[in-house]
């Protein structure tokens, strides 16, 4: 199977990196603004002016109709970014519900799928059992979600404001506000039953996906940006990175991250092709993107020394969001665990 990025494909990659180099610089990345701020506000109507939004809402919905390959670039370069604004919730989950419910879904959903086409509005998914929550003001709504993580449950949703700035603080990633649940005892449940089975799992497997794309996204600027200081810095009148210590560290870094990455446009492609080993695939990906970028940012901190370990340098910024990421996909044994238990079955 041919899985390689087309010149279409190419051309998005490269406009989405310029992108948001131009737009979204670490410095940016570092105020965690509120969604709130002009600044953001103006970033996630550019992103949608871009199509990136509509990339994969059906065409019935104003949408584009394009496949996971599309989506995992656009991921892929705001995670080398830092992006802090929900676009992997917004632009995946919310619009593959709707297009598997069709017309039954509900008028709450369709209208905030609307907003976030026209780039009002940005939504993050967590689920139900979740006590922390990402993206805390960093969004309008929160969307809590019942049977998220366990098939066994009802699909429901609810629609929630997003928490004020005022009850968000910084958590792990400095460049992410978090909050706990605060919900009213009264809350409306829409049920999402016209969303079957089959869809349902593609739908979580796509959001779960965009993640390991923001992971490697995360792992590829920081091999850059270690190997960009390895042959800078010199010691003994030569530059670091030709020293086997290092040499070696950054090459097996290079190594995991292309895995994961190859790993990944499989699981999109095999995704978009519904092809038999679609689930085994994604497992793949997720433990790979995982151990790909703990391995690769930890690398990158010991590269630059004791300067890596400052809070005023980037390379812990990388680090955080790769453990971030990695945690909210359940770690490096869970989905070991799954990769298992497919390759059983």
């Amino acid at each position: 199977m041919d899985f390689a990025l087309n010149d279409e494909q190419q051309m998005l990659l490269e406009s989405a990196q310029r992108f948001f180099i131009d737009n979204h610089p670490l410095a940016r990345a570092r105020k965690a603004l509120p969604f709130s701020a002009p600044e953001q506000r103006q970033l996630w109507a550019d992103m949608a002016g871009m199509g990136w939004m509509a990339l994969l809402a059906p065409q019935s919905m104003d949408g584009l109709g394009l496949g996971l390959t599309d989506a995992y670039l656009v991921a892929e370069a705001a995670g080398s970014q830092l992006l802090n604004l929900p676009w992997a919730s917004s632009a995946v989950l919310v619009p593959l519900w709707a297009c598997s419910a069709g017309e039954n879904t509900p008028r709450a959903l369709e209208s905030l799928l609307h907003g976030i086409l026209a780039g009002e509005r940005a939504a993050h998914c967590v689920d139900a059992d979740d006590r922390i929550r990402d993206f805390a003001a960093q969004c309008t709504d929160t969307i809590v979600v019942r049977g998220l993580s366990d098939a066994s449950r009802p699909l429901q949703i609810a629609l929630l404001p997003a928490a004020a700035e005022s009850d968000s603080a910084a958590g792990l990633d400095p460049t992410l506000r978090q909050s706990r649940p605060q919900e009213p005892h009264a809350i409306e449940w829409l049920s999402l039953d016209a969303v079957g089975a089959v869809d349902r799992a593609r739908a979580r497997g796509a959001w779960r996906l965009m993640q390991c794309a923001e992971l490697i996204g995360v792992a590829q600027a920081a091999l850059k940006l270690g190997a960009g200081y390895a042959t800078e810095r010199v010691q003994f009148g030569k530059p670091i990175g030709s020293y086997q210590a290092i040499k070696h560290q950054l090459a097996n870094a290079w190594m995991a991250v292309d895995n994961a990455r190859l790993s990944a446009l499989y699981a999109t492609a095999a995704m978009d092709g519904h092809l038999p080993d679609a689930a085994f695939a994604c497992a793949a990906a997720e433990l790979t993107a995982i151990e790909g970028a703990l391995q690769t940012t930890r690398t990158v901190i010991q590269v630059h020394g004791g300067m890596g370990f400052t809070w005023e340098h980037d390379a812990h910024l990388y680090l955080k969001r790769a453990q971030l990421l990695a945690a909210r996909l359940g770690g490096a044994s869970r989905a070991l665990s799954r990769l298992e238990e497919l390759a059983l079955a």
